[in-house]
């Protein structure tokens, strides 16, 4: 099971993960910590992420559109080696906002 824990910042709002993405509870409490959060920009850390399956990369296809419909940004920081084959694999990788470290979502956004 993932943990995911919420940092506020004024501007935008920043969920680290670590674990497990898989479908069933780590995909669903990805969904709706992110869902959950009222600021235009959403920044999700999948540093310490050990592995994301097909239920996982639906959630943040998912999430991509929830947050294009409301008018925000997500973006996916510092993904590791094994979560970034799995969103290169599926092209993902073309989709989401992928960045290297938050400060460089925060010159990006």
């Amino acid at each position: 099971m993932p943990t995911v824990e919420v940092q506020h910042d004024p501007h935008v709002t920043v969920l680290r993960c670590s674990g497990r993405i898989v479908h069933g509870d780590g995909a669903d409490d990805l969904l709706r910590a992110v869902t959950s959060q009222n600021k235009r920009q959403v920044q999700i850390d999948l540093s310490r992420v050990e592995i994301i399956d097909a239920g996982g990369l639906g959630v943040l296809a998912a999430l991509e559109k929830w947050a294009k419909d409301g008018n925000r940004t997500i973006q996916v920081i510092n993904p590791t080696k094994r979560v970034r084959e799995a969103l290169e694999t599926t092209k993902l990788i073309s989709v989401l906002q992928i960045c290297s470290a938050i400060r460089d979502c925060d010159d990006a956004a």
